[in-house]
């Protein structure tokens, strides 16, 4: 699992991807998403199949039915943008986002669960196992990086996506994403524990699923619904002090992102137009 939503800019909001290409990142998400899998568990060739077909005709209903909302989503923000944008605006595309990925989550649900199912449980073990070895990477990682170094790094990454939107910030636009930064809570030791929360549900499923007495439809029925928390109930395993501090973080981007938009100058305000445009033009492809 990917905590891979992190929201810098606008159209990264409604996207939930950082390419510099829309079409070409979209073009490829079996390749990504397949490549991504294959890193955590070895499928059958039966499973990869199973797999390749079920995930491309969830892109084939994703690019028909979603994209188009996508859209119509940017369109308002360029709307909202031209007229004069207002703090509740940003907090309701926080909000599309969330629902766009609902919405993609309940139509994959099914076919995750299914493959789950199909998974043995020396596979199930090398996905955990693969998982909570990443887990340590990330820990080893931040161990070695000073509280300063991980500030500094998150606002140049911040900085970096504001300005490929927007064109170079002046002094004072500067100034506000690094206090805006600044006020930003660290939650990397609660989203750990928020990883091995979601490794334990999916763990128990599987034990629910060794133990599971009757015949295989009840089997399956049971496995689905101890695994039904950690894809759609996900958010139930975060610690309160976790929530908290997402809840946070998420005000303080709302409100940094708000200043800096009106704080455009008409250049600016042109550049991220035209980036807007260019985005609309890239979706409107793929339909």
């Amino acid at each position: 699992m990917k905590n891979s939503i992190y929201v810098f800019m606008l159209v990264i909001m409604m996207l939930s991807i950082t390419s510099c290409s829309t079409k070409l990142t979209y073009n490829n998400l079996d390749w990504i998403v397949s490549w991504y899998i294959d890193d955590y568990v070895k499928l059958t060739d039966t499973q990869e199949n199973e797999f390749d077909k079920k995930l491309e005709t969830l892109l084939f209903w994703h690019r028909k039915t979603e994209l188009k909302n996508y859209i119509t989503q940017i369109k308002t923000i360029q709307i909202d943008l031209n007229k004069g944008i207002t703090q509740p605006n940003i907090e309701n595309y926080f909000k599309s986002v969330k629902r766009f990925l609902e919405v993609a989550l309940v139509k994959a649900e099914p076919d995750i669960v299914k493959l789950a199912y199909s998974l043995s449980d020396k596979q199930a073990g090398s996905f955990l196992a693969e998982f909570e070895q990443q887990n340590i990477i990330k820990i080893e990682k931040i161990e070695e990086e000073s509280k300063e170094k991980r500030s500094e790094k998150r606002f140049e990454k911040f900085e970096e996506q504001v300005t490929s939107f927007v064109g170079k910030l002046n002094t004072q636009q500067k100034k506000l994403l690094e206090e805006g930064n600044n006020q930003l809570l660290s939650s990397f030791q609660e989203r750990i524990q928020f990883r091995r929360q979601w490794a334990d549900a999916i763990r128990g499923a599987y034990v629910i699923r060794a133990r599971s007495l009757g015949d295989t439809d009840k089997k399956k029925k049971d496995f689905e619904l101890a695994l039904k928390q950690s894809i759609l109930e996900s958010n139930s395993l975060r610690s309160v002090k976790y929530s908290n501090i997402l809840d946070h973080n998420q005000r303080v981007r709302i409100n940094t992102l708000y200043q800096i938009i009106t704080s455009l100058d008409e250049q600016q305000l042109k550049h991220l137009n035209e980036k807007l445009n260019e985005t609309i033009e890239d979706l409107e492809a793929l339909l």
